[in-house]
């Protein structure tokens, strides 16, 4: 490590600490954002921070005109660590007095409000309820915490907002995922704390009124419905009005699974849901438009444009229900407004710190959504990339028309790249794909989004007007122009998903490798503005341990063989690995079920390396299936096997039964095994049977939908 030398460290000083001085909420928000990686190390133990906290802020005053400033500045940065660990004890609310955990048991019954709009399931309405009421051993108790509802939509009616029910069965903890690497919903649940779930069918709660005040947050997803409305009213195509709805409102009810897989393809999935670029869009435009407002010299003037700016962005905020990720860039853009109104020099860098300092301050669990962090990470990539980028091709632009929009289309393709170069480290280890033609489709995308999301918005807010004055015609003339422009969107996002590998699935990226992406990343940028030798040095050491990193996986990948049987709800699935290659053997609706097959398999292949993937459907027909792997033998009997009596001379090390295949175990007389295992497929009532007989007959027995999938075998 010769190479690290005071020159090194010198430009690490520079580079990394110089312009931290520039930025104040920037360092803030760093030690804010560790203190809340360490909270859970500290959970409970609140009252001691605070008097730490206390303590450091105390001998902070005392050693400020004393100390040397690094080491106030060391106790300020301690500080608000201790903030980060103190504000997520604070804020967990199971931690309260009278959180409804405190009372619940299985013969307690829960008065729920509905506090969050209803979403329409397949067979179910999904809600979020917040518990009122506990009554416990004849005793009432006011209560508080979240829960998660499934309602049957063969129920006595549809559950709506406000509206409070009793539910008189015991909740149920949010499951841990069953099968390996499948996304934690549990986790995803606990983040919002919530931890609890029921499905509630006929018969298992009772109406009890609608609350009659209306908070702020109810009235924005009122305004949102009925937006929501108007649209699916006036443009009745599922794929155009999906669209817009999403992309304006936040709705994405109607959204089907292969217009989201084209967007994704073309790298432009992100346009689909309301997050800051569309704030951003919206506020560019406003500036534009109101531009002439601005440039009074008047002090009037400016306060007017700040005013109406202000009112418009949030006037969009509530339109979207108060959704985080607009609240998010809505403050950040605030603050910018007034920053520069009041004549306030400001750096957009610690605005933006600024703005996650707040928000992570409201909820500290933000930090672990990852839309909060994609967003702020899309929002810096521009800010730091998006200028150097421009400068690689330098034109005169009065030379012609056609030289200003080429122009123009470079600087939007450098847009899209910044964000793209910030973003892809966590993109592919989130999502495991990487779009290849996100440069060729994003600069038809950010002008048709930008169209449809200004268009969609005029629309909506001109609607009731012209509906109460009878001026149908212009929005139907309105309504068909935003028809055009997202058919246009969806055929320029469409077209790119059909050009040959349009997207890299099933990529894997692990924590370490994401690190040293963004440092490589760091050395990268650093080299680029310094141009430095150094940071060749650094690059180049980080670029090694990667390439050494990939190695060793590859060599990995290339000789596991493993064999998994999957834990699917009422369905089977096994699936065999022979290094990068997949064999998947399952019932036909789960292997056509696409979104079903990638929710509870594809994270587990991108894991495991795979790049190539075989299914085999199980016919009812001809179901039973012998599996010799490796050393080891098993039996697969998925359906009933009815009077049909299975006879084999082979000693199985498991047998795998799935969908009541048999009654009882005398019906796997004519066998001999080691083991049972029992599928996903079948009821909890049958499986609590089957392994009540298997513990009496000395038989080890497991049942996956309590157990998780079974890994039988690894190398």
């Amino acid at each position: 490590m010769s190479f690290v030398t005071n020159e090194i460290l010198h430009q690490i000083i520079f580079i990394v600490m110089t312009p931290f001085a520039r930025f104040p909420f920037l360092r803030y928000v760093i030690c804010l954002i560790v203190g809340i990686l360490l909270a859970p190390y500290f959970a409970g133990y609140w009252f001691g921070l605070l008097i730490s906290l206390t303590s450091l802020f105390v001998l902070y005053f005392f050693a400020y005109l004393k100390l040397p400033k690094y080491l106030t500045g060391l106790l300020g940065l301690l500080m608000m660590i201790s903030v980060g660990i103190l504000v997520v004890d604070i804020k967990r609310e199971i931690l309260l007095k009278n959180h409804y955990s405190d009372f619940t048991d299985t013969k307690a019954v829960h008065l729920v409000e509905i506090v969050e709009m209803v979403e329409e399931k397949t067979n179910s309405w999904k809600a979020i309820a917040e518990v009122k009421e506990v009554i416990k051993n004849d005793t009432i108790y006011s209560s508080h915490g979240k829960i998660l509802l499934y309602v049957d939509k063969k129920a006595e009616r549809k559950p709506e907002l406000r509206e409070k029910y009793w539910l008189v069965n015991h909740l149920q903890k949010i499951e841990a995922p069953k099968n390996p690497y499948e996304f934690d919903f549990q986790r995803y649940m606990a983040l919002q704390e919530i931890f609890d779930q029921q499905y509630v069918r006929k018969g298992d709660f009772v109406y009890a009124g609608k609350t009659e005040h209306k908070s702020v947050y109810c009235y924005a997803m009122l305004l949102n419905r009925y937006a929501d409305r108007a649209v699916v009213k006036s443009i009745p195509k599922k794929s155009v009005h999906g669209v817009v709805n999403a992309m304006v409102l936040g709705v994405r009810d109607e959204l089907d699974s292969p217009l989201m897989q084209a967007y994704s393809a073309a790298g432009a999935i992100h346009v689909l849901s309301v997050s800051g670029m569309h704030v951003g869009i919206i506020y560019q435009v406003l500036v534009i438009l109101l531009g002439f407002i601005k440039k009074r010299k008047s002090r009037w003037g400016q306060t007017t444009f700040v005013l109406v700016v202000l009112s418009l962005l949030w006037f969009y905020a509530f339109l979207t229900g108060l959704s985080s990720p607009v609240l998010r860039s809505t403050l950040m853009f605030s603050m910018v407004l007034i920053a520069e109104f009041i004549h306030k020099k400001q750096n957009t860098y610690n605005t933006v710190a600024f703005s996650a300092f707040v928000l992570l301050l409201w909820n500290p669990n933000f930090i672990f959504q990852v839309g909060f962090q994609l967003s702020y990470l899309a929002v810096l990539g521009m800010l730091f990339f998006q200028p150097l980028l421009v400068k690689l091709w330098i034109t005169d632009i009065h030379r012609g028309f056609h030289v200003r929009i080429l122009y123009w289309f470079w600087e939007l393709t450098c847009v899209s790249i910044a964000a793209q170069l910030a973003t892809f480290p966590l993109t592919v280890y989130y999502f495991h794909q990487f779009p290849l033609y996100f440069l060729l489709a994003n600069p038809f995308v950010i002008i048709f989004s930008t169209l449809v999301l200004c268009v969609g918005l005029f629309f909506i807010v001109i609607y009731p007007v012209f509906q109460l004055f009878k001026i149908n015609f212009v929005l139907d003339y309105l309504a068909k122009f935003l028809e055009f422009l997202t058919d246009l969107l969806n055929y320029s996002a469409k077209i790119t998903e059909k050009l040959p590998h349009s997207m890299m699935q099933f990529l894997h990226f692990s924590k370490l490798e994401v690190g040293l992406i963004f440092a490589l990343l760091i050395t990268f940028s650093a080299l680029w503005i310094t141009r430095s030798f150094v940071w060749i040095k650094s690059s180049v050491l980080l670029l090694i341990i990667l390439i050494l990193l990939q190695v060793e996986e590859q060599i990995n990948i290339s000789v596991q063989k493993q064999l998994v049987i999957h834990s699917i709800p009422k369905g089977h699935a096994i699936s065999v690995l022979d290094g990068t290659n997949a064999l998947i053997i399952g019932d036909s609706s789960f292997i056509e079920n696409k979104k079903e097959m990638g929710f509870r398999l594809s994270n587990y292949f991108s894991e495991r390396g795979v790049k190539d993937t075989l299914s085999e459907s199980l016919l009812k027909t001809n179901a039973i299936r012998e599996l010799t792997y490796q050393q080891y033998k098993l039996l697969y009997i998925p359906y009933r096997l009815n009077k049909q009596k299975v006879v084999s001379s082979t000693t199985f090390d498991w047998i795998i039964i799935g969908n009541k295949a048999i009654k009882k175990l005398e019906d796997l007389d004519g066998l001999k095994y080691k083991a049972l295992i029992l599928d996903g497929s079948c009821s909890e009532y049958y499986a609590q049977k089957i392994l009540k007989q298997s513990e009496q007959w000395g038989v080890k027995a497991e049942y996956l939908r309590q157990t998780g999938a079974k890994v039988l075998f690894v190398k």
